[in-house]
């Protein structure tokens, strides 16, 4: 997708900080992409081209929200309780999970899911692409929390584009001079109907890691439903999977490359009650299926070299045929 850089011609009115003001004059896009602080100090983009609505927070890298034009609902969710501050994850959207995936391995006090999500990001360009996409390019570099947590030097880079597909690229590149072993996962909450009435397809007869029943492998037979809490990793898979929800009448698929693990969750009321960004009835509309590498799947740099993982997003209607 060839893509063109435009030079700014905008500043806004309604923050005078001097960072955003700063980030408006150099990457802002006339009347479809803009920088906007929240009181909290949370750095926002909010963007509305011709295909589609979304919202990227710098803080974790972390597209918030996307929403195409041609869908009648959102297709990413977000909690209606999410915390927008600096140093926490935002629950919803797409969490950048880097560079480790759930816990930590050898330090349970280290923060789950890697550093990446609860992390400043840097704007390096944004652009329009042929066809009306917006393409935006951030970057994570050495920070306090890298040196405090992980002694490599790797450089994170994380390229959106927002269209009516959504497509997110994370790239690894390893700056030391040793091999790197690190985890991943692209954490995507996607908006359903009701959870209850859903079904994954794509993962039959995979071989999986269930959370919820200490770390049992089991192997998967048929589509994924959910009747109780359910969290599994999926593991030796790099096949496309397909949500499937019949009241909002559409598929969402979910496509990678270089990801060998997918991750399914939901909380379910229980766990949800002890969440208090999610609540006791935010479980029913959310479904996680995020493109990974884990457990066994961990990914391996050698020096010099870079990892690229690939996901790309697009919702489809359903057809009294299909």
């Amino acid at each position: 997708m060839r893509c063109q850089s435009l030079k700014i011609r905008r500043t806004t009115n309604w923050d005078t900080k001097v960072e955003v003001t700063q980030l408006n004059n150099k990457f802002a896009i006339d009347d479809v992409l803009l920088f906007k602080q929240l009181s909290s100090g949370t750095t926002l983009i909010e963007i509305d081209s011709v295909h589609a609505v979304a919202t990227i927070s710098l803080d974790g890298g972390q597209v918030v929200s996307w929403h195409p034009k041609h869908q009648a609902e959102p297709v990413l969710w977000v909690s209606k309780r999410a915390q927008y501050v600096p140093g926490k994850a935002i629950r919803g959207g797409v969490p950048v999970c880097w560079p480790w995936f759930g816990a930590h391995p050898t330090n349970a006090k280290l923060p789950g899911h890697g550093y990446a999500r609860i992390t400043q990001w840097s704007v390096e360009r944004t652009e329009i692409c042929d066809g009306g996409s917006v393409r935006v390019c951030l970057s994570l570099g050495e920070s306090e929390l890298s040196k405090l947590h992980w002694h490599h030097k790797v450089e994170l880079k994380l390229e959106i584009v927002v269209g009516d597909e959504l497509a997110v690229t994370l790239t690894s590149t390893n700056h030391s001079t040793e091999e790197v072993q690190l985890t991943e996962g692209l954490h995507t909450y996607f908006n359903v109907s009701d959870v209850r009435g859903i079904e994954v397809q794509g993962l039959d007869g995979t071989e999986f890691v269930d959370l919820t029943r200490n770390n049992e492998r089991s192997v998967q037979e048929g589509s994924v439903t959910f009747a109780d809490e359910l969290g599994r990793i999926y593991l030796n898979t790099d096949k496309a999977c397909v949500i499937e929800d019949l009241t909002f009448k559409r598929r969402i698929h979910i496509e990678k490359r270089s990801s060998l693990s997918t991750a399914v969750w939901n909380p379910w009321a229980k766990t949800a009650a002890t969440m208090s960004d999610l609540g006791v009835d935010g479980w029913q509309n959310m479904l996680c299926v995020e493109s990974a590498n884990a457990l066994e799947n961990a990914v391996k740099i050698p020096a010099g070299a870079s990892h690229i993982h690939f996901a790309r997003y697009f919702a489809e209607a359903l057809t009294s045929g299909s």
